[in-house]
């Protein structure tokens, strides 16, 4: 054959090469049109040209190819040793990328300790910032091999536990009760599905619990476990339930608070003194409720206020026919002051939502204090002059967008004062 009739085949050869590699990436674009299946496609363009040029220099041009492959392949062989950590680290970006276990914006955890969220996907690494505002870059191989959880998939929702141990002598009924009513009062944590805490393991120097919760997105997760423990710790110094200590049977005693205690540590009566408090503490009825029970409707007259002494409830409004909850009370916090001194509706709905015991003192008992100490009355009216403070500290009044100025709070808490005394 002569030469130019060689070239002539060579060059069908290569045109056959360069369609069928363009078909092949055609077929591999139309079924994912991504980075890493340009790169299978690239890989098969190259194989289908190697493939063509042997078959060129031993049909077309009669060379001997068989040396030429042992020369290719011993050189293949010392690139593959010397490459061999890249080569892993590709083909496991390869098959990262193929397979999709995550995708970048991802909150994923490595075996090993690295949790964080995937900022950049390439061939070699995947680079994760993690929460400490480090950036992690972990080659693909050793992903490929680690077990990995995705913390975006199937959704955003996050699931976490905290565990705490509590004293032994306490009723494991009484603190799981006490741990649910602290987990329920916590904001950022989701109502669906609901917190839940259990016992874990009875020992003689303490009980163990664990309290499982949801948060809508990962980024809630470290401000919603904060909240919770701080709920913790408030539900049981409220009902008196102490922590465990490794290798003691019997730890001291938290005292629970009571009635007067929560006025001195309430944002509305703890501006008055304690002779004042102690005539408001004598007149205060305690209320009882289960789950579900509603202590307050929104548009009801106000006539008590209630203070929470133990248990969770969640303050509600209705938008469009829809229940929308604007509040979750806590032991401590008041309801219904402003409402009960501006004469005016409650403007929303208080339920419930574990045991709840409250704290109630209505207008009877109120004129009864101030007749009794007249004081008492200058008392309350320096807590109007605290005006929108004062209110921001009621929960019921939150759902109310109408602000009221101090001079006008101030004028119908003399009003109720006056009225208080004409009777």
């Amino acid at each position: 054959m002569r030469i130019w009739q060689q070239v002539l085949v060579a060059g069908w050869w290569l045109i056959g090469a360069r369609s069928l590699a363009g078909m092949a990436r055609l077929a591999a674009m139309l079924k994912s049109p991504s980075r890493e299946s340009q790169l299978v496609s690239d890989l098969m363009a190259g194989l289908i040209y190697a493939a063509s040029v042997l078959a060129i220099v031993d049909l077309v041009f009669a060379v001997p190819v068989g040396g030429l492959l042992a020369t290719s392949g011993i050189i293949a062989i010392v690139l593959g040793l010397a490459l061999q950590s890249t080569l892993g680290d590709v083909f496991s970006g390869i098959a990262v990328g193929i397979e999709r276990p995550y995708c970048v914006g991802d909150l994923i955890s490595v075996e090993g300790g690295i949790e964080g969220r995937v900022t950049l996907v390439t061939w070699r690494s995947t680079h994760v910032a993690t929460g400490k505002d480090n950036m992690a870059i972990i080659p693909n191989s050793i992903i490929a091999k680690a077990r990995l959880v995705n913390h975006s998939l199937p959704t955003t929702l996050r699931r976490d536990a905290v565990e705490l141990a509590l004293d032994a002598s306490v009723p494991p009924e009484h603190a799981i009760a006490t741990l649910t009513a602290a987990a329920r009062s916590a904001n950022l944590l989701l109502a669906t599905p609901l917190p839940e805490a259990c016992c874990l393991g009875l020992r003689g120097d303490g009980n163990d619990y664990q309290v499982r919760f949801s948060v809508a997105s990962s980024a809630r997760l470290s401000a919603a476990r904060s909240e919770l423990l701080t709920e913790i710790h408030r539900h049981l110094r409220h009902s008196g339930i102490s922590l465990a200590v490794a290798g003691l049977a019997t730890v001291a005693q938290v005292a629970v608070p009571g009635a007067r205690d929560l006025l001195a540590q309430s944002d509305l009566f703890g501006l008055l003194d304690s002779g004042q408090r102690e005539l408001l503490a004598q007149h205060l009825q305690t209320v009882v409720l289960q789950a579900g029970e509603v202590l307050i409707h929104e548009g009801s007259e106000a006539e008590a206020l209630f203070i929470v002494a133990a248990g969770a409830a969640e303050v509600t409004t209705d938008v469009a026919g829809a229940r929308q909850v604007l509040h979750r009370m806590r032991p401590g916090e008041s309801i219904g002051a402003i409402a009960l001194i501006t004469a005016t509706p409650y403007a929303a709905t208080t339920t419930a939502v574990t045991a709840l015991r409250v704290y109630r003192l209505d207008r009877q008992a109120i004129a009864a204090a101030i007749t009794a100490a007249p004081g008492l009355a200058e008392g309350l009216e320096a807590l109007a002059r605290r005006g929108q403070a004062a209110m921001a500290a009621d929960a019921v009044s939150r759902s109310d967008q109408r602000e009221l100025p101090p001079e006008l709070l101030l004028s119908k808490l003399r009003g109720f004062v006056q009225v208080l005394l004409s009777r």
